[in-house]
């Protein structure tokens, strides 16, 4: 009955009364410039957080390893600031074994201590919350390495980090072969020195000086015949910063 009426009433020109809806008042130009300001702030925040964990992530215990981050936009960089000084240092300690053996002095101090384990790595402390009954197990020992492992080591980790295939093994690297090939001929002249073959000696010098230099070439470091070798090398690592934080 009540359709009928309604119906009837429109035919006749007569319009069902609607209420009326206020229109909202609209939002001031200052209102919508502030939200729009707190807006770009908090995006702006995020793209920096984001940014700065892609560039702080490390894949690996080893650092150098590959992944979605491996090649020159992340490992790289990171490698060359852990590992250019203790490389550099340990390109100085190996060139100064030349004059040695040149003179024919191989059971010298510089040829045995380039090759000794007298560098602290670990130094002796207590574990912390050891509740240990023994207390030999909440000691941590001091602990050693020779010049020649540092080299090895930081050798192979900066040159793995050039690897771009995260598929690729890192013996399939360049730059870790180069750094293996280097190590063959140090270890050979190792074992020529220990039997006191002066020729054996100075003809694997001569190769791993050469190997080496192909190598540093291939990391973007300078040749050994560089001002860079003069001198102790700084082996601190420099920090990383973004704003306040640092690692």
């Amino acid at each position: 009955m009540l359709l009928s009426v309604a119906y009837l009433a429109t035919a006749s020109g007569f319009g069902v009364p609607t209420p009326r809806v206020r229109p909202s008042a609209p939002a001031s130009s200052a209102a919508v410039r502030d939200d729009a300001v707190l807006h770009s702030s908090r995006r702006g925040a995020v793209f920096q957080a984001a940014a700065l964990f892609a560039t702080l992530a490390v894949p690996g215990a080893a650092v150098a390893s590959g992944g979605a981050t491996a090649g020159k936009y992340t490992t790289i960089p990171i490698a060359k600031r852990r590992y250019f000084g203790r490389v550099k240092q340990g390109v100085f300690e190996f060139l100064a074994l030349g004059e040695s053996i040149k003179k024919g002095d191989l059971q010298g101090d510089r040829i045995s201590d380039f090759f000794a384990d007298n560098i602290k790595v670990q130094s002796a402390r207590q574990k912390r919350q050891c509740l240990a009954v023994d207390g030999a197990s909440c000691q941590v020992d001091e602990k050693f390495s020779s010049r020649w492992e540092d080299m090895k080591l930081t050798m192979f980790l900066l040159g793995n980090a050039f690897r771009m295939d995260s598929g690729k093994p890192p013996e399939k690297v360049k730059q870790v072969k180069e750094a293996k090939a280097f190590t063959k001929q140090v270890e050979s002249l190792r074992k020529a020195a220990k039997a006191g073959d002066r020729k054996g000696a100075a003809l694997s010098y001569a190769a791993a000086v050469e190997a080496l230099d192909i190598y540093l070439n291939d990391v973007e470091l300078p040749p050994t015949f560089s001002n860079e070798y003069t001198g102790n090398a700084d082996t601190a690592v420099p920090s990383l910063c973004q704003g306040s934080f640092c690692i």
